[in-house]
């Protein structure tokens, strides 16, 4: 009976375990603004960026987030800004209501680079919570319905969709 028991305890610990690390998918190399320095994620560590970084498309990021494109355009990374290993720039986090859904793409959270759906309400930095049905309640009580295209990122910042253009006939 007692190793009937301690069976029953190491399988339960080890389905914890295993469903933990479906939780945290590992994210993918990239380098980012953090705090005003450039920090480099490898292999799932976060490191300082010590010297230039040449990207696969050829563009070179410098430790003080200045970024210099292949054809010699420049630009200077904003904080939460990141770019792949390959050179693009990567979403930040955010909610957005896709055909009638709220889904959320979280880097930490990614699943084979795909948005997952949302299931219970997110309270953004700003106090703005964001329901699964699309309703946003803000800080003040105001509310607002979330369309389909739009974006909220993290720090409660709105990203409208694009309006389609109308053809005259």
């Amino acid at each position: 009976m007692k190793k009937l028991f301690v069976i029953m305890v190491i399988a339960i610990s080890s389905l914890g375990v295993v469903a933990q690390e479906n939780k945290m998918m590992k994210m993918k190399d990239h380098v980012m603004m953090k705090d005003g320095k450039m920090m480099m994620m490898k292999d799932g560590k976060m490191m300082m960026m010590g010297k230039d970084m040449m990207m696969t498309n050829g563009t070179v990021v410098s430790p003080n987030g200045m970024v210099k494109m292949k054809g010699g355009k420049t630009m200077m990374m904003k904080n939460g800004d990141m770019m792949d290993m390959s050179g693009m720039m990567m979403e930040k986090d955010h909610v957005m209501m896709k055909e009638g859904k709220m889904m959320m793409m979280m880097m930490m959270m990614m699943k084979n680079g795909k948005m997952m759906r949302m299931h219970k309400d997110m309270t953004m930095t700003n106090g703005a919570v964001v329901s699964p049905n699309g309703m946003v309640k803000m800080k003040d009580g105001k509310t607002m319905m979330m369309k389909n295209g739009d974006k909220m990122y993290m720090n409660g910042m709105m990203k409208k969709r694009k309006m389609e253009k109308k053809s005259s006939y």
